[in-house]
């Protein structure tokens, strides 16, 4: 009798001084529900931590620890690729948990023998704050075709929901898109599952792919950090190429758009200090480049409470990738450093 194939899920861990939460991040997998004929690989690659994050996953026991000192993150994202003997791979930050059906539900689709990719928007720690909730509900509530139901796939522009902090694909995947972009220094995720959804890979976002983020900014300076951190002009010109500005641009014109109110709107201010009250008139494009989204994606997760926080976010998201837009952060260092 032929025994039954097996087949392994390489899950890559890219970290920078995550020692406190890889044995979280350990257990978490260890604890998973693995499909029968399943089984695991584990491998850190680390850009040069300094609070002992390769010696806690070794002591943890995750399979194979590399160090890439000052590598990129795409840089490492590619060795981690290179590392992998899978037949199916997962990206999977330091501080973000799965939960135990994870694998569960993304095993028959990483059995297709064409090119899939999966994810999902991770979820924020069970004692989150109002910010943490409120960008998840972005999040969540963003694509449109997510609202037809909790559980179902959403296929529409489901390149927009997925990042490495949860993301799966199958080794097919790795033949029509071999790689991260190495010259991005940021966004290379959405950069990766965008190139995937143009080479005609099957991308697919799953609610049922729960995965839990313990980092989640839990501050104003932090998120603001974070989405400076985040803000990729390469990254955003890319896009436009490949696109023509027809799909996964949202960012993009949003950004675009507040820099623009936010210099009419510095305009008014000075207008109005010299000439006449009447120049605020020009900070209404700004406060409708920031309310209006707020408003649409309230209305989605019905609930009024949520408007106002979004305003506060949407503001500093559109400060921070505006900053970035118009090169006054050349070098720009981790949120978390």
């Amino acid at each position: 009798m032929t025994a039954p194939r097996q087949h392994i899920l390489s899950v890559l861990v890219v970290a920078l001084n995550e020692a406190k939460h890889l044995p979280g991040l350990k257990d978490a997998l260890d604890h998973l529900h693995l499909p029968e004929g399943w089984s695991l690989e584990i491998i850190l690659v680390d850009g040069g931590s300094r609070d002992g994050s390769v010696e806690t996953a070794r002591e943890a026991g995750f399979d194979e620890c590399l160090v890439f000192p000052g590598a990129s993150i795409p840089v490492c994202r590619n060795h981690a690729l290179r590392a992998a003997r899978g037949s199916a791979l997962a990206f999977l930050d330091g501080d973000c948990m799965p939960d135990k059906d994870w694998l569960v539900h993304a095993a028959p689709w990483l059995l297709k023998p064409t090119p899939v990719m999966l994810g999902y928007p991770v979820h924020p720690p069970a004692a989150g704050n109002w910010i943490q909730r409120a960008w998840h509900a972005h999040w969540h509530h963003k694509n449109p075709a997510a609202q037809q139901g909790q559980a179902a796939p959403v296929i529409p522009d489901a390149f927009r929901l997925i990042t490495t902090r949860n993301m799966l694909f199958n080794r097919p995947l790795l033949a029509v898109i071999p790689s991260f972009d190495e010259s991005l220094t940021t966004g290379e995720d959405t950069d990766f599952a965008f190139r995937a959804t143009q080479a005609g890979a099957e991308v697919v976002a799953l609610p049922s792919l729960r995965v839990t983020h313990l980092g989640e900014p839990s501050t104003l300076r932090q998120y603001y950090r974070q989405q400076l951190w985040h803000a990729n002009r390469k990254a955003y010109s890319t896009i436009l190429k490949s696109s023509g500005g027809k799909s996964g641009a949202n960012a993009i014109y949003f950004s675009l758009a507040f820099l623009a109110s936010l210099l009419l709107a510095f305009l008014g201010l000075v207008m109005a200090a010299l000439f006449s009250p009447w120049f605020l008139l020009l900070l209404a494009p700004l406060a409708a480049v920031t309310l209006l989204p707020a408003l649409l994606i309230a209305d989605r997760a019905n609930s009024p409470v949520l408007f106002l926080r979004l305003v506060v976010l949407y503001f500093l998201y559109g400060l921070a990738r505006s900053v970035d837009l118009v090169g006054l952060s050349p070098r720009k260092k981790s949120w978390k450093s």
